[in-house]
């Protein structure tokens, strides 16, 4: 008996730790973004979108809960046709995302909501009978939303305003990718299932990442570039980086990238019958991160030193986040880009050290 009584005061030590889930509902009216001239052929008009999520403050157990003033986490689903049912049809997203507040008083806080995840699109570009359709080449897609918002909190009921851009890209894993992007206008409601609970306290000044480290990390992915049906290539590539930690939340970086790119050989006639080595390209970068906990997000802004070919850009980018696995193991995911254009993702794995 007395020890089903310890377990249950421990269960409920645990869920008094914990900040209630709230459920709530948001409309979009907005339209479709179209970002390159060629993507006004898909523009028809205004469209509005449906989205339900459900969310919870961070518990402030952690030291980045307080650094960045206790954000929210969440599960979205969003759901709109860009006023295109012919040529795009439904456009869905189910994206995790994490809200960063900026200020915060007493009911009202504005923040910024960062999501990514999985999106479908139900009529991608089809040689046949959707040719109209520019933007996307497949059904399966990332999705992204980034949307400034702002909250005003009465109690459990929490309404909520906001501009959001939500963007569908398969990130060049088949062409055509353009993206589609919906940029819209927002109004929304929530309700939290139980009262909010008092918050943990942790020294703010504890903080578990050294000031300075190195990391390399090796990665592999899949584009197609060009024309559709030029088929799909894989794609190798390392990344070296020494990063320095900037306070509690940043950090900055600079480091030696490494691509060895098997769509190269359909962009240029001489690489056609090469070695494999002859596809290789070198890269430096500079970077910054936002540091939350084991996880971070980052964005390099690098230069090409070394090039069989011209590519789509003399300058890169990536963005993605990376989570680490132990004392050293790090698990790297992120996406590379010449700008507006998706180049190709780059799934990994790699080593750190201080």
């Amino acid at each position: 008996m007395r020890v089903l009584v310890l377990a249950t005061g421990l269960l409920a030590c645990g869920a008094f730790a914990q900040q209630p889930w709230s459920i709530g509902a948001r409309g979009h009216f907005g339209f479709l973004w179209a970002h390159r001239p060629v993507s006004w052929i898909l523009v028809e008009g205004h469209a509005g979108a449906s989205e339900l999520f459900i969310e919870r403050q961070v518990s402030g157990d952690r030291p980045w809960h307080r650094a960045y003033g206790m954000p929210r986490y969440g599960l979205l689903a969003v759901h709109t046709r860009m006023a295109n049912p012919r040529h795009i049809g439904d456009a869905i997203g189910l994206i995790p995302y994490l809200t960063m507040p900026l200020t915060h008083g007493e009911r009202f806080s504005f923040g910024l909501r960062v999501g990514w995840g999985v999106g479908f699109i139900a009529k991608p570009f089809d040689r046949r009978v959707n040719t109209r359709q520019i933007a996307i080449g497949s059904r399966i897609n990332a999705a992204i939303q980034l949307m400034p918002e702002l909250r005003y909190e009465a109690g459990r009921l929490v309404g909520t305003v906001g501009i959001a851009v939500d963007h569908w890209s398969n990130g060049s894993l088949k062409q055509p990718n353009l993206g589609l992007n919906f940029l819209s206008a927002s109004v929304g409601i929530a309700y939290a299932l139980r009262a909010h609970v008092p918050m943990a306290t942790v020294d703010t000044a504890a903080f578990e990442r050294p000031h300075r480290e190195f990391s390399i990390i090796g990665a592999v992915g899949l584009s197609e570039n060009g024309r559709p049906l030029n088929g799909q290539h894989s794609v190798w590539t390392l990344c070296g980086d020494a990063s320095w930690r900037l306070g509690r939340k940043g950090a900055w970086s600079a480091g030696i990238d490494v691509f060895n790119k098997g769509d190269l050989r359909t962009a240029d006639e001489d690489l056609k019958e090469g070695d494999r080595l002859a596809l290789t390209q070198l890269g430096v970068h500079g970077g910054a991160a936002l540091l939350l906990g084991r996880s971070e997000l980052l964005f390099h802004f690098g230069a090409y030193a070394l090039s069989p070919i011209d590519d789509d850009a003399p300058v890169y980018q990536r963005i993605g986040g990376r989570y680490r696995i132990g004392r050293h193991l790090i698990a790297s995911g992120s996406l590379k880009t010449h700008f507006a254009t998706a180049d190709h993702w780059e799934f990994g794995i790699g080593y750190r050290w201080n």
